[in-house]
């Protein structure tokens, strides 16, 4: 634990009177217990509120999230429950310095998933480098045997994908897992950060917020672009 013997958490404010750092990162606070640059402006701004006047926000964010229908069902409930979907209503703040390393990386990642895929459905040479054994992917269910030999537009398989990335306990970040077949959180991102303007209007003032609103432009002229490269190679 890092938390009691560095950190004097009496000198927080009221709102994280019963807050603790352990070994895990923490995105606001550094091992000294004092708000990370790039978390000031928040942390100043949480100081005005009280604990009953963020549980009010919490509240105002669940009821626009529950009007919405930003929502997912618990298939496990015999009730087939209907739940807002999990968030924190406190941003979680990314500097452009760290952005620009996570954005180039993931560029590397999915182009390297679009050359996996191409070699395992064509030459196969990561089966015969004996990288990868070829029955662990021949017995894959999502493993296609018709899609052998078959050439995509532009070899991209893999146009869109979603990937869940963590902190290690040094704040470097790594990626937990790939989702390439229906990525569909993004959704919930667009919404969440909709949400956190309405509870945080003054907040975003004191940041240059990087927008996300092109995103449905920028996807549908994706698919787009392979819809008609796909047209023309069938005439």
């Amino acid at each position: 634990m890092i938390g009691h013997d560095i950190v004097d958490l009496a000198q927080l404010p009221a709102l994280f009177k019963h807050y603790f750092l352990d070994s895990a990162y923490d995105e606001m606070f550094d091992r000294r217990g004092q708000p990370r640059e790039h978390y000031r402006p928040l942390f100043q701004r949480l100081n005005e509120f009280s604990p009953a006047t963020l549980r009010q926000r919490q509240q105002a964010a669940d009821i626009t999230f529950l009007n919405q229908g930003i929502t997912f069902t618990v298939y496990s409930s015999d009730e087939g429950t209907e739940r807002i979907f999990p968030y924190d209503l406190l941003p979680r703040i990314i500097t452009s310095d760290e952005w620009a390393i996570i954005e180039k990386g993931l560029k590397q990642r999915i182009t390297a998933l679009n050359l996996f895929l191409n070699d395992i459905y064509h030459d196969g040479r990561i089966f015969t480098d004996n990288v990868v054994p070829r029955a662990l992917v021949y017995s894959c269910k999502h493993f296609r045997r018709e899609m052998i030999g078959l050439n995509v537009p532009k070899d991209v398989y893999v146009a869109i994908i979603g990937t869940d990335l963590v902190r290690l306990e040094d704040g470097r970040f790594v990626v937990l897992e790939d989702n390439l077949r229906v990525p569909s959180g993004v959704s919930y991102m667009l919404a969440n950060r909709q949400v956190i303007k309405n509870v945080f209007p003054r907040l975003f003032s004191s940041y240059n917020v990087r927008p996300i609103n092109h995103y449905g432009q920028v996807l549908l002229s994706t698919l787009r672009s392979f819809a008609r490269i796909h047209r023309l190679s069938r005439r």
